[in-house]
């Protein structure tokens, strides 16, 4: 069966100082897609606040489409936890009831688009195929002395409940946990020899991209960067390339305010999810590239 695809994502790949990572996981698919013609079909792109405003996500997503002659519709996600019910919601509704059991939802920034579809359909989130997160922490996250706060499933701590919790009610749900992403490490020399084309700015990947290695070094000392969002969406079309561990976690708002998931103890509210770590990181991180210039070519 062609693999149906929505992705819920902050994409500011191109933004100075924004991360980049969303772009790449979008391009990791449409580069699958180059490898396996008609193996998969991208049904549209919500968008989300997290990584920036909202504001700065929809025009940034626009833009991007219009770099890669990309034609799916990019919808308006919710400005703020406050405001759940969006396009974007009423998008993932419409596209859950019409094709039940058929498309994929891929989420890489903030989980508020998810609440507000569960407004309007409490079984919104079990009619899709399956729902990759990239999110949470399982423990601190440490970077040369400086902790770095968790920035999806934190954003609306309310939301992540509410979805995760779908689980015990027939959804198909896995995380991508940032711990389980730090194999998953990008250094700016192997990036370039990949990346680098021999168009006086280096091409349009390493002109967008390369200037995030800057970002990384100046915050946190780091020669290259971790390529968290790219799992959500690797694990959509290339599962074997990570080991199926099945979680038990707690549901707590208190705790996922931090974007910690909890392994789950005799009387707490949880749900199973489908924590995966990846199984062969070399090969992952060789892929990657073999994708990305795939979706260019």
């Amino acid at each position: 069966m062609k693999k149906r695809i929505i992705f819920d994502s902050d994409l500011t790949m191109g933004i100075p100082d924004c991360d980049i990572d969303d772009g790449l996981a979008l391009l990791f698919v449409l580069g699958y897609e180059k490898e396996v013609p008609g193996s998969l079909l991208i049904e549209g792109l919500c968008t989300s606040y997290g990584n920036s405003d909202l504001e700065t996500v929809y025009g940034n997503s626009q833009r991007i489409c219009n770099d890669l002659s990309l034609s799916f519709p990019v919808l308006k996600g919710a400005t703020d936890k406050n405001s759940a019910v969006s396009e974007a919601a009423h998008f993932l509704v419409e596209k859950a009831n019409a094709h039940p059991g058929e498309i994929s939802l891929c989420v890489t920034g903030s989980t508020t688009n998810l609440k507000g579809a569960l407004t309007l359909d409490s079984q919104v989130l079990s009619k899709f195929r399956e729902i990759t997160f990239m999110g949470s922490i399982t423990q601190s996250l440490v970077f040369n002395g400086k902790i770095m706060d968790e920035l999806n499933f934190s954003c609306d701590p309310e939301a992540t409940c509410l979805a995760l919790a779908t689980a015990n009610h027939g959804a198909n749900i896995t995380v991508m946990t940032a711990n389980n992403c730090l194999p998953a490490h990008f250094m700016p020399n192997e990036f370039e020899r990949n990346l680098r084309t021999d168009e006086e700015d280096g091409g349009y990947l390493w002109r967008t991209c390369n200037p995030w290695f800057d970002t990384m070094k100046k915050h946190y000392g780091l020669d290259g960067f971790c390529c968290w969002d790219v799992l959500a969406s690797a694990y959509l079309v290339e599962p074997e390339l990570f080991i199926d561990q099945q979680s038990d976690v707690v549901l707590n708002q208190t705790l996922l305010k931090a974007g910690f998931l909890e392994p789950a103890f005799s009387g707490a509210p949880s749900a199973r999810i489908n924590t995966p770590p990846i199984a062969d990181p070399g090969k992952f991180t060789t892929l990657c590239y073999h994708y990305w210039r795939r979706a260019l070519t």
